[in-house]
């Protein structure tokens, strides 16, 4: 699966399936099923670390686990996220970074982005680097904005993230991603720029959708925002099956002689 690929499928009126990952077993399995890309995002700092932020992820974990990825997938779409002032400094390092977790097995990388970070994203473009921007609730800047809100709500906002959208698709940005943005504002995006978009919490008229596949699957706790499908109680399966294990081997119920080794 190609970034070609994506607009192929897209053109032809299916959407875009796309899942956040962290590791080689989730990878292999999502590549198993066919979906489209795999997002290796920093809210594996919530999901693995446990952290309340993203904005503790670093550009080594974010490698590391880039490449646990690349091994349980090796025929789907990766892309990695640049953590939290990665891609604000200098162009040079922004390359350095960039191609750091290109060389970890990702074929994209995901960039925050604010006007600002417009010139880097391009030179990123033009070197060759694919480049899927995030626009509408940044959880990098979660310390700016005071909570993960809904953006978009006001005339100002909605002409910031047109901008933001539009500018990104001139510059050569294969997608963007909208976070937590109104229905009607994510409709308008859509509709007004060729690049391809993915929702989160954005509502159906999008290109496609992206879930974090641990919230997807019911392994995080106390964690049911309105934009989320919990398509899987996967927490309380697993819980129901340890508790078997433990039962089982302090009743003598495993492991059995049929479990173990003879020696012939």
């Amino acid at each position: 699966m190609t970034i070609s690929d994506w607009k192929k499928k897209y053109a032809n009126g299916i959407p875009i399936t796309l899942l956040a990952a962290h590791d080689a077993t989730f990878a292999q399995i999502i590549e198993d099923v066919g979906i489209d890309g795999i997002l290796v995002g920093d809210s594996l700092r919530h999901t693995f670390f446990g952290d309340s932020t993203t904005v503790t992820m670093t550009l080594d974990h974010m490698i590391y686990h880039t490449q646990a990825v690349k091994n349980g997938a090796k025929n789907t779409l990766i892309i990695a996220d640049m953590p939290f002032m990665t891609y604000n400094i200098s162009v040079e390092e922004t390359l350095r970074n960039a191609a750091k977790l290109i060389q970890a097995g990702a074929q994209a990388v995901k960039c925050e982005v604010r006007d600002i970070h417009l010139p880097t994203i391009d030179r990123l473009v033009q070197e060759g680097i694919p480049v899927m921007g995030h626009i509408g609730l940044q959880p990098q800047y979660i310390h700016e904005t005071g909570g993960y809100v809904l953006k978009g709500t006001s005339d100002v906002e909605q002409k910031e993230l047109m901008h933001l959208a539009k500018s990104l698709s001139d510059i050569g940005a294969f997608s963007v991603v909208l976070e937590k943005v109104p229905i009607g504002v994510t409709k308008q995006i859509t509709e007004a720029i060729p690049m391809l978009t993915i929702g989160i919490g954005a509502g159906p008229y999008c290109s496609g959708q992206v879930l974090v596949t641990n919230d997807a699957l019911g392994f995080t706790p106390n964690f049911s925002p309105k934009f989320l499908k919990k398509y899987l109680n996967g927490r309380q399966l697993m819980v129901e099956a340890l508790k078997e294990y433990k039962t089982e081997v302090e009743t003598g119920q495993f492991p059995t002689e049929s479990h173990g080794y003879t020696g012939k």
